[in-house]
């Protein structure tokens, strides 16, 4: 197990994003006996919400992750030229990947789809086409989830992620 988070650390929660470690209360839950210690989050894009998750549960708890670093999130990014995610024809196949995609939240694989959304964006371009309206949701999805962690991390506004991305791309290895 991962060493344990501490009141006022920085997470990522699944899809919830960048979250405050608010507290850690041991609590009875209703109807049980046996009181349970749970780390008490706050996302930081919306502090009215609260998320408990049960220091015993494996599954919760591997949703929990410590922010990359600066320098982690620049290898995390160059690392996606190599592993490039290719395109794939059938609608219906590329969506339910997508929305797997999606659902997972982990940075690395939405990194790629982005990038894989990117170039087809580019190739219909040229074409004098679009993308589909599923395709664009997916990309502006995925684009919202890297904005909110890479910009908490970075100290940018969620606007100057994709630039931070693009620089980074572009410069030679």
């Amino acid at each position: 197990m991962a060493e344990p988070y501490r009141i006022g650390d920085h997470v990522s929660y699944s899809c919830s994003g960048v979250c405050l470690v608010a507290d850690i209360r041991t609590d009875a839950p209703r109807g049980k006996e046996t009181p349970k210690t749970f780390y008490i989050l706050k996302p930081v894009a919306d502090p009215g919400s609260t998320i408990f998750v049960p220091t015993t549960s494996e599954a919760l708890l591997a949703k929990m992750q410590r922010l990359p670093t600066q320098a982690e999130i620049d290898q995390l990014i160059l690392s996606t030229r190599e592993e490039e995610l290719a395109w794939v024809d059938d609608r219906k196949v590329r969506t339910a990947s997508f929305q797997a995609t999606l659902k997972a939240c982990d940075l690395r694989e939405l990194l790629r789809l982005v990038s894989c959304i990117y170039r087809q964006k580019q190739v219909l371009a040229g074409r004098g086409k679009n993308l589909s309206s599923a395709d664009e949701a997916a990309l502006r999805r995925a684009e919202g989830i890297i904005e909110n962690e890479l910009s908490f991390v970075l100290q940018v506004p969620d606007d100057q992620v994709g630039a931070y991305i693009r620089q980074r791309l572009s410069v030679s290895d």
